[in-house]
């Protein structure tokens, strides 16, 4: 007769191979029941009561193109497209229509068309903050007409459009994080209820046989609701006041001459007061590290007068744009820089009267900006040539 405990241990042997052969996951899918999705655009629909959804799909057997790829653009994405009141409506059509569940856990970016940005999209990203399967990291992107044409775009860089617009955002992140507006971002510029949501727009334009999207400047949003934009430099006026800015060009031009600098690093410091009239004002400190990339003219410039004045002429036109991108935020009475929250955190006491009448009072903010340049003296060739000699 086998002794008790050797039984006792063949039980518990049998026991462990079975949970090792027979366990899994319990949301384990296998892939060819799923579909990836890269891309969502919503856009605004013929029907007032509903929305229409674009859903990127890469092909499981499709790779990432590359410029010399001759492949349709077929070969590389699906789109699915349906017409419905919300979100969950939709993902629900699409999975009882397909053989196949989407999946949205490596969704690149979320795309708006402009028409229902200016409608408003709170409702709209309700479903991505609530589902399990989305990231709150997902990339928000305004497109300049519809969102499906950004999907559907046949690009020479990339076949998969919905990952090469991730790609360019995540790239000019690296100049300033305030490109890289995430759906969290968004959020939580909304919850601080005085600060107005900026995201980024591109726009599809057609080159020959193919089209190319670029960023083409930034949604304004009150609310959730767009209600302009600003543009290429007005973008950087915006970046270059909220600071923590590399690698990205000045470009300057006088009577004397035109000069690119490269900026290495920007900080900017910020205080607010509140004035004796009980007004706010706002002083931005500007301090960055500039290399020279390129100069041309300045022959009337001696050698030992150059390098001063190049300082001066960077300093103003940093200045300039950031003025220039505080008047068209003034004008829309829209703070997107946060400056509400900032006067929230130093005068929490007093802001309790200032929160109702936010609007009026950023309209009258006085703003003094003070930019401090340094270009470093490192042996390069900074005067053009037949500058005049000392």
């Amino acid at each position: 007769m086998i002794p008790r405990r050797f039984r006792l241990l063949a039980v518990f042997l049998l026991s462990l191979l079975l949970m090792i052969f027979l366990s899994g996951c319990w949301d384990e899918h296998e892939l060819h029941t799923l579909f990836i999705v890269t891309g969502v655009a919503l856009d605004e629909s013929d029907d007032p009561e509903k929305m229409d959804i674009t859903v990127q799909i890469a092909k499981s057997q499709s790779k990432s193109s590359r410029s010399g790829d001759t492949e349709p653009q077929e070969n590389y994405i699906i789109l699915l497209k349906n017409k419905s009141g919300t979100m969950m409506e939709g993902l629900m059509e699409f999975n009882r229509d397909s053989s196949r569940t989407l999946m949205l856990n490596h969704n690149q970016v979320l795309l708006f068309g402009s028409s229902l940005a200016k409608q408003g999209i709170k409702d709209h990203i309700d479903l991505f903050m609530r589902d399990q399967d989305s990231r709150m990291e997902v990339l928000m992107i305004v497109v300049d007409g519809r969102g499906e044409e950004a999907l559907a775009a046949k690009l020479s860089q990339d076949r998969i459009s919905g990952m090469f617009i991730s790609r360019v955002i995540r790239t000019m992140s690296s100049v300033s994080s305030y490109y890289q507006v995430r759906m969290l971002d968004f959020v939580s510029r909304l919850l601080e209820e005085t600060t107005s949501p900026v995201v980024p727009i591109v726009t599809v334009t057609k080159k020959g046989k193919m089209e190319e999207i670029k960023i083409t400047g930034m949604a304004v949003f009150k609310g959730d609701k767009m209600i302009d934009r600003l543009s290429n430099d007005e973008t950087l006026g915006y970046i270059w006041a909220m600071g923590d800015v590399k690698h990205c060009n000045v470009v300057t031009s006088t009577e004397v001459g035109k000069a690119v600098f490269q900026i290495i690093k920007l900080d900017c410091k910020r205080d607010v007061k509140i004035r004796q009239d009980g007004g706010i004002g706002v002083k931005l400190s500007v301090n960055t590290t500039l290399s020279v990339g390129e100069i041309s003219g300045f022959s009337e410039t001696t050698s030992e007068e150059l390098m001063p004045y190049l300082v001066k002429i960077a300093q103003e036109e940093i200045k300039r744009k950031i003025m220039n991108s505080f008047e068209t935020a003034r004008r829309l009475n829209a703070d997107i820089y946060g400056f509400g929250t900032s006067v929230y955190r130093k005068y929490p006491k007093e802001w309790k009267s200032m929160k109702d009448s936010w609007d009026e009072i950023f309209r009258d903010i006085e703003l003094n900006v003070q930019v401090k340049a340094h270009i470093p003296v490192t042996g390069q060739i900074t005067q053009p040539l037949g500058i005049k000699e000392e």
